[in-house]
């Protein structure tokens, strides 16, 4: 093993963790351990990707590169010349990780629970693959392989997942808070169990916890939100901030385990409610007349399109009321079926012959029906299809929340705006973030002389908590400075800022920056940025899809989390 002249560096994120919330629960003493590190070190808004997905932010975070580089923006990717999806997880991506590099530079490293990191690298140490894993018995799942079974003899058994969609879809919301919690110390009891006996440099540990309590309980904790429920919140009110003071501790704690660490907080993005803008944008395009619908070429469903309805009826209710084993035999069952329904139900009733752009309605973005590329391709590559994108996004801009009369859209961009890199046309062809300000409740352009749309009725949503901008950064630790608040850092500045901090070269590909600004000078001064030597470490791995039993545990929990519809 390598001797490490820095001492070591523990790496704790809390997905979906926010300033908002942290500093001013900080302030007032609730997050004593968190409040110490910001008191003793370095911290910064942590800016995101552009689409603040999890996948992708992880990846940046993990490789220094944008998600025009890494390839990855979204959990999932459409299948090349069809209207499907595929699942994605790291063997699609690009790039060399850190705690890959500083592995082959002969530091032990120990990964716990890193979004998109299966299947589990052959690191020098230990790893233990994220949400991306179907389950705790998965080929991969854990480096070395025997290293689950071992945690589960003398540990107990570990978390990926704690399936609080089903619990939620079931009405049993007090079950799914406690399930976070016992994912939480689940977690912490494994971590605790490897920091003690294994050898480390470098540990790094993910907890999910913030991001799902964020989603499905940010309406009982804001009384401004369209959905909150004063009965509903008096009981679950306070999760979030429980789930925060739970971390607080487990802060405390591994920071206890390990006094000489350098100790690093993160998270990938940032939380708030849902504006849900983006399920509305299908029908949006339809106004536009740039989407159409079966329906409006007969004055009746066709029986086709009726027989989608009704399945899709009954697939929804199987999803929602049987337990997630139940709906895994079935997928064994009936092979194939799964993924024709989802695409029927993610597309239903588009005239894809008469549509020019559509949406995939979980997401904040918009494709075009390009020729050539999507099989029922209705636009022209070039300039057809650059007017077409320009007219969108202008009349993104002109668009107004029919509750309010408000604009909706705080920025409107073109994928090449947005990213750079060879993986840039597997983006979405238009990007979308709407404003902060207020819960979308449907679209609209003015027009004159017409009066304003009626307000539809509020569907109720599970995930009433979504993603922001910027999440947190908090470095503590000797070769650190005392106090300090930056402006500002990106997400992709942390892997080239831990190279750093290990005295290791930075590969020539990575898009972000060493935060030399966090250290003091004196370790700055005798520790110049390096650049590595030789070629790139780009290549990445070969794909590998998942098989239909394993995709559909994979689905089923992104939708739950609201990263598919």
């Amino acid at each position: 093993m390598k001797e490490d002249q820095s001492g070591r560096l523990l790496i704790i994120g809390l997905d979906g963790a926010t300033f908002d919330l942290i500093r001013p629960w900080a302030a007032a003493g609730h997050l004593p351990n968190i409040a110490r590190l910001l008191a003793e070190g370095v911290s910064a808004p942590l800016r995101s990707v552009p689409n603040m997905n999890s996948a992708p932010a992880w990846s940046s975070f993990a490789t220094g590169l944008n998600p025009g580089q890494h390839g990855i923006f979204y959990f999932y990717e459409q299948v090349p010349g069809t209207y499907t999806k595929r699942y994605l997880n790291a063997s699609f991506r690009r790039g060399a990780t850190f705690w890959r590099l500083l592995s082959e530079a002969g530091h032990r490293v120990g990964v716990i629970n890193v979004p998109l990191t299966y299947p589990a690298e052959p690191v020098n140490g230990f790893m233990l693959a994220g949400l991306d894993t179907p389950g705790v018995d998965s080929p991969g799942f854990s480096h070395p392989p025997e290293l689950a079974a071992r945690l589960r003899a003398e540990v107990g058994e570990y978390t990926i997942e704690p399936g609080i969609p089903g619990y939620m879809k079931g009405g049993r919301r007090d079950e799914a808070a406690a399930r976070i919690f016992e994912a939480i110390d689940r977690r912490l009891a494994c971590a605790r169990y490897l920091m003690a006996r294994e050898p480390w440099d470098l540990f790094l540990l993910v907890f999910t916890a913030t991001d799902a309590a964020q989603h499905f309980f940010w309406k009982d904790m804001d009384p401004s939100h369209p959905e909150h429920d004063p009965a509903e919140a008096a009981r679950f009110g306070e999760v979030i901030f429980r789930t925060y003071r739970r971390l607080d501790e487990v802060v405390g704690e591994l920071c206890a385990a390990a006094p000489d660490a350098t100790v690093m907080l993160m998270s990938d993005h940032g939380g708030g409610f849902n504006q849900r803008g983006a399920e509305y944008l299908n029908d949006w395009l339809a106004d536009l007349g740039l989407l159409s619908w079966l329906s409006q070429r007969q004055s009746t469903p066709s029986a086709r399109e009726l027989l989608i309805r009704f399945l899709g009826w009954v697939y929804r209710q199987v999803d929602r009321r049987l337990p997630r084993e139940t709906k895994q035999r079935l997928v064994r069952l009936l092979p194939g079926v799964r993924e024709r329904m989802e695409t029927a139900m993610a597309f239903e009733g588009i005239d894809w012959p008469r549509t020019r752009a559509y949406a995939f309605g979980a997401r904040d973005d918009i494709l075009i029906n390009l020729a050539g590329r999507e099989p029922q391709g209705t636009v022209q590559p070039g300039r057809e299809y650059e007017e077409l994108r320009d007219f969108i996004i202008d009349r993104l801009y002109r668009t107004r929340d029919v509750a309010s009369g408000e604009p909706v859209v705080e920025v409107a961009q073109r994928r090449e705006e947005v990213y750079a890199g060879n993986r840039v046309e597997r983006a979405p062809d238009i990007l979308i973030r709407w404003r902060t300000d207020r819960l979308i409740r449907g679209l609209y352009i003015p027009q004159e002389g017409q009066p304003r749309p009626s307000v539809p009725p509020l569907s109720p949503s599970l995930n009433n908590g979504g993603h922001r901008p910027h999440g947190i950064l908090i470095l503590a630790g000797p070769e650190i400075r005392r106090g300090l608040i930056l402006p500002e850092a990106s997400i992709m500045d942390l892997a080239p800022t831990i190279l750093y901090r290990f005295d290791l070269p930075l590969p020539g590909e990575m898009d972000g920056r060493v935060l030399t600004d966090a250290f003091v000078p004196a370790y700055v001064a005798g520790r110049p940025v390096r650049a590595a030597e030789g070629e790139a470490h780009l290549s990445g791995l070969d794909g590998v899809d998942y098989d239909e039993e394993d995709a559909a545990v994979i689905e089923e929990r992104l939708r739950g989390m609201g990263y598919v519809e």
